[in-house]
């Protein structure tokens, strides 16, 4: 069905009126969630028609599906380069991914409840199909492939520039089973402390101070038990 707005009615581009949708939503559900999206708010706002909701995404499910899976890709592209982008010390590129990893969540605490808490966006299961089940896989090994660089670094003990993958001459094996420890500590670390769920409140917010300390602590800890564990692998 042709949307009943066309590009020159809605004051965009075609195409960008997907982005400009996509920006606004993703926008919306970094602070408060999905109950923060009004559709009829966000077209208002952009001077386009709601029938280009419908035409683009098939609706306001799969629209807040899309967004998700958007803000998770840039979310993904972005640590990597900053982490790649320090090169002073392998301790120093590790947290500077934590970094920007605990100080996302605190900025984007509606996506990290929906990134982790899937229910909240398909609460029946018919949204996450195979194709967005594809696409979050491809996502994460980007952002494996990221954080095992940062193993990697500390193991060989330089920083390292590029994703890690199993053929990389720096990679090992046993790196498998830490990158997953450490993505799930850290996972877990930065949800608790500055995500949005069930009975707690962010304390990036209340107490940012005490969050950026127990951050750091946190990392320093990590990098500690992967140096232990490294002992054995020498």
């Amino acid at each position: 069905m042709i949307p009943a707005s066309t590009p020159e009615q809605t004051g965009l581009h075609y195409g960008g009126a997907r982005q400009a949708i996509l920006d606004a939503v993703g926008a919306r559900l970094a602070v408060a969630g999905p109950r923060a999206v009004v559709l009829a708010d966000i077209c208002h706002e952009l001077d386009v028609s709601p029938a280009l909701v419908n035409y683009h995404f098939g609706g306001r499910d799969r629209l807040l599906a899309e967004a998700v899976v958007h803000e998770h890709a840039k979310l993904v592209e972005e640590m990597n380069a900053a982490t790649f982008a320090v090169t002073s010390s392998a301790e120093d590129q590790f947290h500077a991914r934590f970094r920007f990893r605990f100080d996302w969540t605190a900025t984007h605490p509606g996506i990290d409840s929906m990134l982790n808490y899937t229910h909240v966006l398909d609460p029946v299961g018919e949204i996450i199909n195979e194709e967005f089940e594809a696409r979050a896989a491809e996502i994460t090994m980007s952002d494996m492939g990221g954080l095992s660089a940062t193993i990697a670094a500390l193991f060989h003990d330089r920083p390292i520039d590029h994703e890690l993958t199993a053929e990389d001459p720096l990679y090992r094996p046993e790196f498998a089973d830490l990158t997953a420890f450490v993505a799930l500590s850290a996972l877990g670390a930065a949800t608790f402390l500055t995500g949005n769920h069930p009975g707690s409140s962010s304390l990036s917010v209340t107490y940012p101070a005490i969050l950026a300390t127990l951050r750091d602590e946190f990392t320093s800890r990590l990098i500690a038990h992967l140096r232990f564990e490294f002992a054995s692998l020498r």
